[in-house]
């Protein structure tokens, strides 16, 4: 049950870093720090040849870093790291639930 809970919370950081503004706009303005540029809706224009640029642009790139974050922090406590992921992965269950239904 763990695993599926840091596996459900590795998407939904994943998806927030790479495709939603967030409140006051702080994951947006992450990626346009990184040098992707957004047009007027919050879709993405750009995104430049650039490490950051690229992981803040691609769910299945940022999940690989995401998730090795989540593992380190369960190799040190994995009750903390458990506690931390549960929000994320009920949230990703909610999305979910909305979405199908």
């Amino acid at each position: 049950m763990t695993y599926l809970i840091l596996a459900l919370a590795t998407w939904r950081i994943s998806a927030l870093l790479t495709k939603e503004a967030g409140p006051f706009h702080i994951f947006e303005k992450l990626r346009e720090r990184s040098g992707i540029t957004h047009d007027a809706d919050g879709q993405v224009q750009m995104i430049p040849s650039k490490f950051f640029a690229e992981l803040l642009s691609c769910v299945w790139c940022a999940s690989i870093w995401v998730a090795t974050g989540w593992v380190v922090l369960y190799v040190l406590a994995p009750d903390v790291a458990t506690i931390l992921a549960l929000p994320f992965a009920l949230s990703t269950v909610a999305i979910l639930v909305d979405r199908f239904s």
